[in-house]
């Protein structure tokens, strides 16, 4: 069976390569291993999904993530998780090399990405960092924002807060968000970093943290917690395929 040969579509200018592509390739040249997908939020306004490629061995050797909001456009009023799904496929294939036009984002999600522009009234524009401010930490507790915010602090989104504790009593928060823009699982042992956390969520903060990995899941350890302050970003009324948000 010959190689299906790349389905490629031009927006504003530019190549993409749309999923199902994409999909056809790999299944060609690895058909016995797996594309793995999972939801990571599910709600009334947005949708979250996670694929993963998995090797030979069934171990994950690329991942991808999408966001969809049920409320942009037509499409995405009956079928955001679809649309979601299908994104974050196109994006762990684009990861592992599966981007015959060198772009990530293929064309179904750009084509998305166009219509969605301007049209989330629930939403807001993503913030502009500005120097951070510190946050004081409670009195008699270490460890959490005092002083300035040095270099190297990492902007992190924060969506959705879990307390936890340990079996010893320990208490311990992982937060649903995101850091430096990438998704990612949030954790949090310090007092005064969490109380920073949990009156800011959901929002936004800065964080000196550390990425380690847990029961084979990236994750972002927030040793220092930080307020911000943000400007919102002026909104553009024309297409730039720097807007496309994956």
């Amino acid at each position: 069976m010959s190689a299906p040969q790349p389905i490629i579509q031009n927006i504003k200018g530019k190549d993409y390569e749309v999923v199902a592509s994409r999909v056809a390739r790999f299944r060609h040249d690895h058909p016995e291993r797996a594309i793995l997908t999972e939801c990571i939020h599910n709600g009334e306004d947005r949708v979250v999904y996670k694929a993963t490629i998995c090797n030979d061995s069934h171990l994950p050797i690329a991942v991808g993530h999408a966001e969809e909001y049920r409320n942009a456009g037509m499409i995405n009023k009956t079928s955001a998780t679809e649309n979601c799904e299908t994104s974050a496929i196109g994006r762990a294939l684009g990861i592992l090399g599966y981007d015959v036009c060198n772009s990530i984002a293929s064309a179904d999600e750009v084509e998305r990405a166009i219509s969605q522009q301007g049209s989330l009234p629930t939403s807001t524009p993503a913030p502009t960092p500005r120097s951070p401010t510190p946050a004081p930490p409670p009195t008699g507790v270490g460890g959490g924002a005092a002083g300035p915010a040095p270099d190297g602090t990492s902007v992190v989104d924060l969506r959705k807060l879990y307390e936890n504790e340990t079996p010893k009593g320990t208490k311990w928060v992982k937060v649903l968000g995101a850091v430096d823009g990438q998704d990612i699982e949030i954790e949090c042992w310090d007092d005064a970093a969490m109380q920073t956390i949990r009156s800011n969520c959901p929002g936004q903060i800065a964080a000196i943290g550390e990425h380690r990995e847990f029961r084979g899941k990236p994750r972002f350890k927030v040793t220092r917690a930080y307020l911000m302050q943000a400007a919102p970003v002026e909104k553009k009324e024309t297409f730039d395929d720097s807007d496309i948000p994956f």
